[in-house]
Order: structure tokens, then C-alpha cells, then sequence
């Protein structure tokens, strides 16, 4: 068994910022949305008028996502750049978007396999497949009660 040295350490450190980051953002914005959600007029299920909300409660999740997978990129840089932690092998040299790429795909829980992660940095990788899923999942969650809210349902 091999042991934990300091990059491991900062592996997890990094990665339980990096998570703790992603959940208060999405967080945030689930609370905003539902404060702004309950401040709309609930509609008849006939009624049109409630589709902006929803296009709009979308957008803005969807656009949290896109921030979250940019921030685990950024971390996965951070990581590759610094000595002993590992890196992100398949291609031969990475640049910002090779690594917001890579951390959609794992946030997705896609997994392409053309990139992978090697060394300590692999717990940052498993982990944002797991707060990905989760976080999308979360959304779905909301968006559905949202739309029951919308069309008049009881769902609080």
C-alpha cells in the first residue's frame, strides 16, 4: 500500500474547497431562483404566461453548471501545474480548454476516456463526478417543482 504524503494533502484539501465552492454557488442560486419563482403569479396549466419564468429558471441553471465546470477546470490546472500531484494525460499539451473539457466530461459524468487523470489530482476527478451528478440532479429537482408551482400544482 503506498503512502499519503504531502500531495495528497493537497489533493483533498483542494478538492473539499473545490466542493464546498460548488455547492454554496449552486446553492445560492437555487435559493435566489426560489425566492424569484415564488414571487411569480402562479398560471393555469393553459395559461403561456409562466414559460419565461421557467426559460429563465433554466438559463440561470444551466449558467451555474457552465460556471461550476470552468471552476473544477481551473482547479485541474492548478493541480497539473504543480509537481507530484499528477496530471491529465491524452493529449500532448493541455491549455485552459483541454481542462474545462476534461472537467465537463467528468462533471457530466460522460467520461469520454480520451483524457485521464493520474497521481493524487484523481480524487479531485471522482469527486466532481459525484458533486456533477449530484448538482444536476439538484436542478432537475428544483426545475420540476418549479414547474408545478407555475402550473398551479401543490408541491410546497
Amino acid at each position: 500500500m503506498g503512502e499519503v504524503n504531502l500531495a495528497h494533502w493537497i489533493s483533498v484539501i483542494t478538492t473539499l474547497v473545490g466542493v464546498m465552492v460548488a455547492v454554496f454557488v449552486h446553492f445560492e442560486a437555487i435559493a435566489y431562483l426560489n425566492r424569484w419563482t415564488k414571487s411569480r403569479p402562479a398560471r393555469r396549466p393553459k395559461d403561456h404566461h409562466h414559460r419565461p419564468t421557467l426559460l429563465i429558471v433554466i438559463a440561470v441553471l444551466l449558467l451555474v453548471h457552465i460556471a461550476e465546470i470552468w471552476w473544477f477546470g481551473l482547479l485541474f490546472l492548478l493541480l497539473d501545474s504543480l509537481p507530484g500531484l499528477g496530471s491529465i494525460v491524452g493529449y500532448e499539451a493541455m491549455n485552459l480548454w483541454e481542462y474545462v473539457y476534461f472537467s465537463a466530461t467528468t462533471y457530466t459524468t460522460v467520461g469520454f476516456g480520451d483524457l485521464f487523470a493520474t497521481g493524487p489530482m484523481r480524487f479531485l476527478v471522482g469527486t466532481e463526478a459525484l458533486v456533477g451528478f449530484m448538482l444536476i440532479t439538484w436542478s432537475a429537482s428544483f426545475t420540476y417543482l418549479v414547474m408545478a408551482r407555475m402550473w398551479g400544482q401543490s408541491v410546497d
